[in-house]
């Protein structure tokens, strides 16, 4: 295995490829394994690579929009603020799944105060949803995302 020249992209390209690359029975578990690496690391070394961004109702450019979020504070749905709640419910294990038929469709992230306050923040995904969202944002990460742009 080749050293890491850069760990924060080097690390999320090869997430990435890892992602794309599986093939398995646990490809729910690989993808919500990987988001440490497309998500939780680049948020804590590459965050100001992020573009000026806040989710509406119509934009999907990271595969969401705002109808995906619930979020008890409705002023702030900027892309940093939206992703510092989804490290948060990725750190600590707060996922929920979401199945039909036995198979697991999508998950919900959510985050809290603490451990005994309700749910702040929400965002339920399909695994579709999860797959574009986590990849749109590690793109954005490596400043190689389409209108990588103030906004």
């Amino acid at each position: 295995m080749s050293k890491w020249e850069d760990f924060p992209r080097d690390f999320l390209r090869r997430t990435m490829l890892n992602v794309e690359n599986y093939r398995g029975t646990y490809d729910v578990v690989n993808l919500i394994n990987n988001c440490l690496g497309m998500i939780v690391i680049p948020n804590e070394h590459l965050i100001e690579a992020l573009p000026e961004y806040s989710f509406d109702h119509a934009d999907k450019r990271f595969g969401i929009d705002k109808n995906n979020i619930t979020y008890e504070h409705k002023e702030n749905y900027k892309l940093s603020n939206i992703l510092r709640h989804v490290r948060n419910g990725l750190s600590h294990g707060l996922i929920e799944q979401r199945t039909q038929d036995e198979e697991i469709i999508g998950v919900r992230f959510f985050d809290r105060a603490d451990r005994d306050s309700p749910d702040n923040f929400s965002l339920e995904l399909s695994i579709n949803e999860l797959r574009q969202f986590a990849f749109s944002l590690a793109k954005a990460f490596l400043d190689d995302f389409p209108n990588n742009t103030q906004q």
